[in-house]
């Protein structure tokens, strides 16, 4: 269990419960939640439930919608505690992109309202370069979730936005929900195709961890 104020880096240990991560990768969570019941850290389940809140529900009712800003809200003030302002405006941050594509009424922004108020007084280079090119439905909501493949063909990268000035000395990208890792690893090597130098970081705010079936002696 992980307390929050803290950026965590992901261990050997722990990076085997995101099957998509390999020794490579340099990923960092602020929260650990056990799965599928354990500790809740800040009542963080309840705080996710708010912050993925789907738009067309929280239009629909003053009462979600109030629920969601304050959970992006709380999202902010956890990353803020966890990562210095050193450490936030040497990096260029890109949100991991939701599920729908831009135009469409259920395109969720809340990774790009999370680290604009988290960064909001900081110079902070925020760049959402990475959308879908088709909306599907969100892996957490789909009975079988989308082949790495398919995600990755789904994602496009805004070169325009990217190239508009340089980036800074690494990339973070940045999601609410660390599971297998599969996101993560289909947008870094999407930018990777672009920026084959720059070093990619995972910055997660919470990190689903598995119950642990320890072999002993006893």
């Amino acid at each position: 269990m992980t307390a929050p104020g803290a950026l965590h880096p992901l261990d050997h240990l722990r990076r085997a419960d995101h099957p998509f991560l390999c020794a490579t990768d340099r990923c960092s969570f602020v929260l650990e939640l056990a799965a599928p019941a354990g500790p809740r850290p800040l009542d963080c389940r309840r705080i996710l439930r708010d912050f993925k809140c789907p738009p067309s529900v929280a239009i629909a009712s003053a009462r979600r919608a109030r629920s969601k800003h304050e959970a992006v809200i709380t999202m902010a003030g956890l990353l803020r505690a966890a990562v210095g302002p050193g450490a936030a405006q040497q990096a260029t941050w890109v949100p991991i992109p939701p599920s729908k594509r831009p135009a469409d009424g259920e395109f969720d922004d809340r990774l790009l309202r999370t680290l604009v108020f988290a960064f909001r007084d900081l110079d902070v280079d925020v760049r959402p370069v990475l959308y879908q090119i088709r909306s599907t439905a969100a892996d957490h909501l789909r009975a079988r979730r989308v082949p790495a493949a398919a995600l990755f063909e789904n994602l496009g990268l805004d070169l325009q936005r990217l190239r508009a000035r340089p980036v800074r000395a690494s990339i973070n990208l940045f999601d609410d929900v660390l599971t297998t890792g599969k996101h993560y690893k289909c947008c870094e090597r999407r930018l990777r195709d672009a920026l084959p130098d720059t070093p990619i970081h995972g910055v997660f705010l919470v990190r689903r961890a598995l119950p642990r079936r320890w072999r002993g002696p006893f």
